[in-house]
């Protein structure tokens, strides 16, 4: 044993690590130096090899000594790379192997096989191992030591390593004891220092709404695939920088930046969509995967990532209502109608692309002093849905008479699930409504509200909530004014006259149902060469001389006087009457919450006001009052009367006088 002691001191020198495949320490092969020292037996079986793993990109700082040596300048401790190590060769064959030349001297190559899984992998011959002293995973400070070896040669492996390694140790061999560098020592605890090239990634997430717009404070998870199960990035090692904080949250231009990422799966899900992006869908159950390859942001089928960013566009559906202007025809917020008219009302209704993973979808109508025609009836279209010109399904929706203090609206329920060919697309939704008897004829005039409630989440299957998800709501309002007239009957001295009646026309377009040229109303004095519909009969003055029709839209009118107080003569004329009241709607946008439901308010009335303009009468408040004054006409004397007697005498004499001069003339003659 002694002999061998001298000889194994002799040939070892200062050799530490045996390598055939790359560099394992931060230095090359080593050189033979003479050792007088012996080996101390004692340490057979008490000896161990520290390996320090650190990631280093940097060129090489020259030997390894089998000391702890120094960290280079720019490496830093890797954990969680795993060595295992293996003895093929006792403290016998030691000698036998410094002895050969060089080049016919065994490697590692001697010990290991191709993997037949993986041809970039090796394994261990299972007729080389002496023993398999096992594998262990670096710590935080990149250390992992094996102790209670004894004396031989052994084959150090790197099996697993973090995914910040692009390039990974290959497998080395290893003796021990060893020398120290000068070889004037034995090195019993042998140190050694295989080093890695690692590579990190970088990605960036823009979320965007609609028109590209920017949205802040939108929350997402960054999570990695890690042995088939996904992982939140925060609660793994991921960054170079290991006190790093993350920050996923988009800023002002809606970005999220993650640097330093190692190879690997990951995905962002969108976990919260933040308070100031109201109306817009979050989405839980989409991922946005990509990879990340020694360092370079791919997508999942290895293509490139476009400037290395995701793009997410959220989803927002959008509800806007508008009534039909009574004379121009445009679709509008407001304009005035005659009480029994049909009203024209259009809705539409942009439907977000991810529509069938909604849960819910439903428009209400909700009109005031209106009644929404919702089946054929009074010669009016019912509710049609539209999209591109085209019916929409009716397997997409249903609709119902609304109940409660809508009564006089509708609902319709729309299926997520059958409207995919819908999807990014608008619905329009047509329909009349009448504008009841007790519409009023003040400045609040009659709203019309149309709102639409959806899911604003859409979630994993997972989630508790995935069938009955939080809803928002928007809101679009129009409003119908109407116009009152009032007739004030007196006569010219002042009084007021009750029991006068009055037929009241309307000049219209020659298209209006029921329209007739002025001369087809007989006895009426209207001009023969415009058209004219009867919008009232018979309104009577009361004791005070006043008559009130409401429910006027602006236009010409003509009030026909068909029965006056006795002692008074008829109008010979119609009298006509102008209504053309300015109405200004001042509308505000507001956001509202309530029992947790956000509403997203576009048109809610603010003001309103009246204007004359060129109405004839006097105007207050949606009324023209219009004075119409009465003569008493010529009263002719009854038979017996005095005046009558007077009459005759006067008639009587005139014809005397008359016979007296013709017969005074004869004489003369």
């Amino acid at each position: 044993m002694k002999k061998f002691k001298k000889m194994l001191a002799g040939l070892l020198g200062a050799a530490m690590v045996l390598t055939s495949f790359g560099t394992p320490a931060w230095a090359d092969t080593t050189t033979l130096k003479k050792t007088p020292a012996t080996i101390d037996d004692s340490y057979d079986g008490k000896a161990s090899l520290t390996i320090h793993k650190y990631e280093y990109n940097g060129m090489s700082q020259g030997e390894s000594t089998g000391e702890n040596d120094a960290t280079p300048e720019g490496a830093t401790p890797l954990k969680g790379a795993e060595f295992t190590v293996y003895k093929v060769e006792d403290a016998a064959y030691l000698s036998s192997y410094y002895t050969k030349d060089e080049k016919n001297r065994p490697t590692v190559n001697d010990y290991l096989t191709k993997d037949t899984s993986d041809q970039s992998k090796y394994v261990i011959k299972s007729d080389s191992v002496k023993k398999t002293i096992g594998a262990k995973e670096t710590n935080a400070e990149g250390i992992a030591k094996f102790d209670n070896l004894n004396f031989g040669l052994y084959v150090v492996m790197e099996t697993k390593h973090p995914d910040s390694v692009t390039v990974p140790e290959k497998p080395f061999l290893v003796s021990i004891p060893m020398t120290t560098a000068d070889g004037s020592n034995w090195l019993y605890d042998v140190n050694v220092f295989p080093k890695n090239k690692t590579s990190y990634g970088n990605i960036e997430l823009l979320k965007v709404g609609k028109n590209d717009t920017p949205l802040s404070g939108v929350t997402f998870k960054l999570e990695k695939k890690v042995n088939g199960t996904w992982s939140d990035v925060t609660k793994l090692e991921e960054y170079k920088d290991k006190n790093k904080t993350f920050d996923l949250n988009t800023n002002s231009d809606g970005k999220i930046s993650v640097s330093d990422l190692t190879n690997g799966t990951y995905r962002f899900v969108e976990s919260n969509r933040g308070d100031e992006n109201v109306g817009y869908i979050m989405n839980g159950k989409a991922e946005y995967q990509f990879k990340i390859d020694n360092g370079v942001a791919k997508n999942i089928d290895n293509t490139a990532i476009p400037n290395g960013q995701i793009k997410v566009i959220n989803e927002k559906p959008d509800l806007t209502k508008e009534v039909q202007d009574r004379t121009t025809g445009d679709w509008k917020h407001d304009s005035d109608y005659n009480v029994g008219d049909f009203v024209p009302y259009k809705i539409t209704i942009n439907v977000p692309s991810n529509i069938t993973e909604l849960k819910k979808f439903t428009v209400t109508d909700t009109p005031v002093n209106l009644n929404d025609i919702i089946n054929n009836q009074d010669s009016t279209s019912a509710v049609t849905l539209t999209c591109n010109g085209d019916p929409v399904s009716g397997e997409a929706y249903t609709i119902a008479s609304g109940t409660g203090d809508n009564a006089n609206g509708f609902v319709i329920t729309f299926s997520p699930t059958e409207m995919g060919k819908y999807a990014g697309k608008d619905i329009i939704v047509n329909y009349k409504a009448k504008l009841l008897a007790d519409a009023v004829t003040t400045t609040d005039g009659n709203p019309n509200t149309a709102t639409l409630e959806y899911s604003n989440k859409i979630l994993p299957a997972t989630d508790s909530d995935v069938d009955n998800p939080s809803t928002d709501k928007i809101e679009d309002k129009t409003v119908v004014y109407t116009f009152n007239l009032k007739i004030h009957k007196k006569s010219s001295d002042d009084m007021d006259l009750s029991g006068v009646k009055f037929d009241l026309y309307k000049e219209v377009k020659s298209t209006v149902v029921g329209a007739k040229k002025g001369n087809e109303f007989a006895n009426t004095g209207l001009d023969a060469e415009r058209y004219w519909i009867n919008v009232a009969k018979n309104l009577t003055t009361d004791e005070d001389g006043l008559v009130n029709h409401s429910g006027l839209s602006n236009g010409n009118y003509c009030l026909v006087e068909t029965h006056t107080k006795d002692g008074y003569n008829l109008l010979k004329a119609p009298i006509s009457v102008k209504l053309n009241i300015k109405y200004t709607t001042e509308f505000k946008q507001e956001t509202k919450t309530e029992g947790g439901v956000t509403t997203i308010v576009k048109n809610e009335i603010k003001t309103q006001k009246y204007d004359k303009s060129d109405s004839t009468g006097v105007f207050e408040n949606g009324t023209v009052t219009e004075t119409v004054i009465n003569r008493k006409g010529f009263t002719l004397p009854k038979t017996g009367d005095i005046g009558t007697a007077m009459f005759l005498i006067i008639g009587i004499g005139g014809m005397l006088a008359a016979v007296y001069i013709m017969l005074r003339g004869r004489k003369r003659a």
